[in-house]
């Protein structure tokens, strides 16, 4: 390989690095709220609703189908990584979800909680957050409500049973 070709590689592969490098990684989102929790007949998917302020919908595709359900309402926190938006054209409104990583822990206030977390998936809790949490593997989280492009009400968020469907 010629000193200029390998000169070229060189400077790509430090340039990508340096690129990767300042990109700041995305925080944990921590949010209280009275929540819904509750699980698919099937045992295999997982909802987590909050009509009040903040509003969202979480669905949850379980690794394995759960031994019991889980079913909880009352305050929690949840916890939660959204992802970088995508790119769009500026003035250009678009209807979007937020992205979110496949790692959401849900900690009611009175007790114990869940992470939810997919293979190959850091926790969104801190070393203090993680006594008395029961891990479940899933395949994906997706959160399910959005801000229409025009700004009016948040969408999403009428039933949970449209996780159930969407995932079994």
């Amino acid at each position: 390989m010629s000193r200029r070709y390998s000169g070229f590689v060189l400077s790509g592969v430090l340039a990508l690095t340096l690129g990767m490098a300042t990109q700041q990684p995305s925080q944990p989102k921590r949010v209280t709220a009275s929540v819904m929790v509750a699980t698919s007949d099937s045992h295999s998917v997982v909802a987590v609703l909050s009509k009040d302020e903040p509003q969202f919908l979480f669905c949850i595709d379980l690794a394995t189908p759960l031994p019991q359900k889980i079913s909880y309402t009352g305050m929690a926190r949840v916890v939660y990584e959204p992802l970088p938006p995508i790119p769009v054209v500026p003035g250009v409104k678009v209807d979007v979800k937020e992205d979110v990583r496949s790692a959401l822990a849900v900690l009611p206030s009175g007790g114990d909680g869940w992470l939810f977390l997919a293979e190959n998936e850091s926790t969104v809790l801190s070393a203090g957050e993680t006594a008395g949490v029961t891990t479940v593997p899933v395949i994906v989280v997706n959160r399910a409500d959005w801000v229409p492009a025009d700004g009016g009400p948040r969408r999403g968020l009428d039933q949970i049973e449209a996780c159930f469907i969407a995932g079994g």
